[in-house]
């Protein structure tokens, strides 16, 4: 179920590595962790620069409704 639209990465393997790092690190200090394969997905294509935010959790959101 991959709605997304992706786009050309922004950001070297490294850089979204460690952009994807950060935010599970964010997460997991707020005690949140994402286990949802197409929720993960989403996060790593923010995280590449492949999809906005907006739309990440535009796809997210329909996600998680079923929508």
């Amino acid at each position: 179920m991959n709605q997304s639209t992706s786009r050309n990465p922004q950001f070297t393997d490294e850089e979204a590595a460690d952009r994807l790092a950060f935010a599970e690190a964010a997460l997991g200090a707020a005690g949140h962790e994402v286990t949802d394969p197409y929720l993960r997905e989403l996060l790593a294509q923010h995280a590449r620069g492949e999809i906005s935010g907006d739309q990440a959790r535009e796809l997210g959101r329909k996600h998680i409704s079923g929508n």
